[in-house]
């Protein structure tokens, strides 16, 4: 297998792990808003192309001018990659929109608030995870979670990984379109009437100071 051109993608040993074993369709899934007190809970999946993060040596005399400066283009943004948490509102927009570019397939899957009320958030969590990876226009052929196990499909397809968000890139790229699909909707439907005094574009539905401040205010939303 050649090395990745870009020594720094270091949050790829899951994924380089499974391509060596000849898996190439690897899933990463996320979710978002899970512990908000409004608003659903989403779940991104995304199959990144393998050849796209292993596509060039880093042996000069085996790539010409051209593919080196494609490859340190394109990993120098698969290198910012990461936690959608640990980036800035304006690089998650950056980064999505070049993750759901470049990939070869993504989806997303809500569960809304009154869904998880009325199931519970466990079972929600797991309709969610199935949702998202059974909504994928390419059916992978191994799943990375962060954590979560989905009870749907085999334990040998998968592997849930302990802040799995940070260690693996493929779970990041589903943060990242997780994260933006659930703000822009907060965005939407804070302009709503029956919401426009909450403030859903600065906290998103989470348990902020402002939130609490607007829930005593005006009520449960």
């Amino acid at each position: 297998m050649q090395n990745i051109c870009n020594p720094n993608l270091n949050n790829l040993q899951y994924e380089e792990f499974l391509w060596r074993k000849g898996i190439e369709l690897i899933a990463g899934v996320d979710e978002v808003g899970r512990g908000a007190l409004a608003g659903p809970m989403v779940v991104g999946a995304v199959i990144l192309k393998a050849d796209d993060l292993r596509k060039h040596t880093n042996e000069p005399s085996r790539t010409n001018i051209r593919d080196r400066l494609f490859c340190k283009q394109n990993n120098d943004i698969y290198s910012q990659i990461k936690d959608s948490k640990l980036l800035s509102p304006k690089k998650r927009e950056v980064l999505s929109a070049f993750i759901l570019q470049n990939c070869l397939c993504y989806s997303v899957f809500q569960v809304s608030a009154q869904e998880i009320d009325t199931y519970g958030i466990s079972a929600c969590t797991q309709k969610a995870f199935f949702g998202a990876i059974k909504a994928l226009k390419i059916a992978p052929e191994h799943i990375l979670t962060d954590a979560f196990p989905i009870k749907a499909f085999p334990s040998a397809i998968q592997t849930n990984i302990i802040a799995g968000d940070r260690a693996s890139l493929t779970i990041s790229a589903a943060s990242i379109v997780a994260k933006i699909f659930r703000d822009n909707l907060m965005y939407d439907l804070g302009k709503q009437m029956n919401y426009i005094n909450y403030g859903f574009a600065q906290h998103k539905g989470y348990g902020t100071k402002l939130h609490m401040e607007r829930i005593k205010q005006y009520g449960v939303s």
